[in-house]
């Protein structure tokens, strides 16, 4: 821990097994970006996680609590206290029920400074609606609250907390030198996925749940691959939706065109074998996946829900459609598939828009600013770089 840095406390209750979501990812950078910093050091707390999550914090080199029964709770009360914890940052809708818990039930966690970070609010269901109003309610008790996406920010406004502010998702750029050698080894890469090597490929990136409409996405596929014989399709992902979706592309003839490649940790060589990257959702906050595709200078056809215009810049750094259109997914594909000089300018136009504005660095330091307000002038932490 570097001089003067504090610890935080991140609280995750990841994905179940088969999947990892946003929010997963989003914490195991962030905490990532904060040691790198200095400012403050990151703890985990990671209750219900998988052994596939573990792995991946544990890769970065992350400290993780998963608190196992049958002395869960007593453990948690203690937990702040006996890591020296100065702010306790919840992900989401039941980490952000866990926090209210703990801050009512005990003295420990209700003296310390609380963040909240509402990561999406996909309300598909009865159940997910109540879900999200509690979610909503529970996030009342932190002195600061982060929204991914500005259609989620004045839902979190709430009298007597300090701010509630956007801090969109940030990543780091990949490596351009490993970046450009897969890209020059591209057929080989391919034939790895089970993939055409000479095809034109475009593919859907993120967990495989019902919101996120790749249902609507095979529909596309289907047209097409009827107007251009040198299509290829890639569903890469896990979740509870994935037999589904492989019987809708055996129903719709789509079974030799596309290809499933379940969880994939290394989205770079993804990426890297990607033409264009689709995404179909219905709801939205702010996708990572965007991000990631910018970052990577692939050309993005998204849906216009939630903040992903403002992701591509308004349709400037990507192709923006509207929802549960599969004639304008399948004709803006069918554009770019068409047009390789337009598909490689805004390639470029997404990697600039990536570059300004959503580095992980930039979110670090948006989420460092968010945890100043949590603090008095007396006990707000230093950061690098920041003047006392």
């Amino acid at each position: 821990m570097s001089s003067g840095a504090r610890r935080v406390l991140h609280v995750i209750v990841p994905q179940k097994a088969g999947a990892v979501g946003g929010a997963d990812l989003h914490v195991r950078d962030l905490a990532v970006a904060q040691r790198r910093a200095g400012s403050w050091q990151p703890l985990i707390l990671a209750p219900r996680a998988t052994a596939h999550y573990l792995g991946l914090l544990s890769e970065a080199g992350l400290p993780v609590v998963t608190t196992p029964p049958p002395h869960g709770i007593r453990c948690l009360a203690e937990l702040p206290r006996r890591h020296g914890v100065a702010l306790v940052h919840a992900h989401g809708y039941e980490a952000n029920y866990l926090l209210a818990s703990m801050r009512l039930l005990t003295g420990t966690w209700r003296r310390i400074p609380a963040a909240v970070t509402a990561h999406g609010w996909i309300e598909t269901t009865r159940w997910l609606h109540l879900k999200s109003a509690l979610d909503r309610r529970s996030g009342r008790v932190a002195a600061i609250a982060f929204a991914t996406a500005h259609r989620h920010v004045h839902q979190l406004d709430h009298p007597g907390r300090t701010a509630s502010i956007v801090v969109h998702n940030g990543i780091d750029p990949p490596d351009p030198s490993r970046l450009e050698d897969l890209r020059r080894n591209r057929q080989h890469l391919r034939r790895t996925l089970g993939v055409p090597p000479d095809c034109f490929l475009a593919g859907t990136v993120g967990r495989l749940s019902q919101e996120k409409r790749l249902d609507l996405f095979l529909e596309a596929a289907r047209s097409v691959a009827a107007a251009s014989p040198a299509a290829h399709f890639l569903v890469v992902g896990g979740g509870s939706e994935l037999p589904h979706l492989r019987s809708i592309a055996v129903a719709l003839g789509l079974d030799q065109r596309v290809t499933f490649t379940g969880l994939v940790d290394d989205t770079t060589s993804i990426y890297a074998a990607l033409d264009v990257m689709v995404q179909p959702s219905d709801i939205e906050g702010s996708p990572r996946t965007v991000v990631e595709a910018m970052a990577h200078e692939v050309p993005v056809v998204a849906t216009d829900v939630g903040d992903v215009a403002h992701l591509l810049d308004f349709g400037n750094a990507g192709v923006l459609i509207p929802r549960r259109d599969t004639t304008a997914l399948s004709a803006a594909v069918l554009d770019l598939l068409g047009n390789g000089e337009k598909a490689r300018a805004l390639a470029k136009l997404g990697r600039q828009h990536y570059t300004r504005n959503f580095t992980l660095d930039r979110m670090c330091r948006a989420v460092a600013d968010g945890y100043d307000l949590a603090f008095d002038g007396k006990d707000a932490p230093q950061r690098a770089g920041k003047p006392a």
